[in-house]
């Protein structure tokens, strides 16, 4: 059903391939924000060199332009403001349909799942860091300034969701039912997207850090299991929570050096391992994903397999 709501409008090839030039000239002009003011920072403070500007470009860390981190993180927001409010327009003026079906089938959207998921996803990555910290104290550090994490933290929660939110509704929300048009199964929007999403993130700094084909795993791993708890609850609120639980706890919370948000989070830590990293996501993940199994009463695989076919079936005959 999500499938089916989702491309519901109009859905001429045509528009899909116009409304991702839309959010990319969006996405491209919210960068303007942050290029500018780069730039005139470069210009008027004679003290920054070519090195810090050349490591700004590869890490993102606004201190490096001597300007502050808090608000370096709205700049870097302000890119994905504009390509919702540009992905937001090809969906009302080219697809005709309510922006709300790219989230659920149903009537209204359930909040409360969405919390749930933000809670339980925050809560399994505080307890997964804290084993790690456990067993490699030395390479954790406190970073902890109240008046700047304060300031950081409500920028987190007022305006960080737009960008997870962005990745998820665009994303799953709009090119994995898109892609099932074309082939008439859950199985292939689901690898393709998980795939998308992975190269996505490979322009993060971690990429340049620790490689290519080691840090893909786990991006395409994290897409993999977004896109599953959206098949498996027929909606994307789950999803919009775990990601908006992930990229708030990496802001405010923990972070490592290196990190694509180079935010002053009350611990960070000075080295990290991919391999562990991606051990700790796939534990919680299946938590995860066994806990709201039993509490939306998705009922295994079973109702996996029976859902793709059920949804082959309305697509094909829609």
């Amino acid at each position: 059903m999500f499938f089916k709501k989702a491309t519901s409008g109009d859905n001429n090839v045509l528009w899909y391939l116009l409304g991702i030039f839309v959010v990319v000239v969006g996405y491209i002009l919210g960068q303007l924000p942050m290029v500018l003011v780069s730039m005139f920072k470069v210009r008027a403070d004679k003290s920054i060199t070519t090195e810090q500007v050349d490591k700004f470009y590869e890490t993102m860390d606004f201190s490096l332009l001597n300007m502050n981190k808090n608000f370096g993180l709205i700049l870097m927001i302000m890119v994905f403001v504009f390509a919702m409010m540009a992905f937001m327009l090809a969906i009302k003026h080219f697809h005709k349909r309510p922006f709300k079906n790219l989230i659920t089938p149903k009537s209204t959207i359930d909040f409360k799942k969405i919390y749930f998921a933000f809670g339980f996803w925050f809560v399994l990555a505080l307890v997964s860091e804290g084993i790690v910290a456990l067993v490699y104290p030395e390479t954790y550090y406190f970073n902890f300034k109240p008046m700047s994490w304060i300031i950081l933290l409500i920028i987190c929660i007022l305006l960080l969701p737009i960008q997870t939110s962005f990745e998820e509704l665009f994303i799953r929300g709009y090119l994995m039912p898109a892609i099932s048009l074309i082939t008439h199964n859950k199985w292939i929007p689901l690898v393709v997207t998980s795939i998308i999403f992975g190269l996505i993130h490979s322009m993060n700094p971690e990429v340049e850090k620790f490689g290519f084909w080691v840090m893909q795993p786990y991006y395409v791993g994290a897409g993999l299991f977004l896109g599953l708890i959206t098949i498996l609850d027929d909606s994307l609120e789950l999803a919009l929570g775990v990601h908006a639980a992930t990229n708030i706890f990496g802001a405010a919370f923990f972070s490592f050096d290196g990190s694509v948000l180079q935010t002053d989070t009350i611990v960070k830590c000075s080295e990290i391992d991919p391999l562990i990293m991606s051990a700790a996501f796939l534990i919680s993940a299946v938590i995860f994903t066994l806990v709201c199994s039993k509490k939306y009463k998705w009922n295994g695989l079973t109702r996996l397999f029976q859902k793709i076919g059920e949804e082959e079936n309305s697509i094909v005959h829609s």
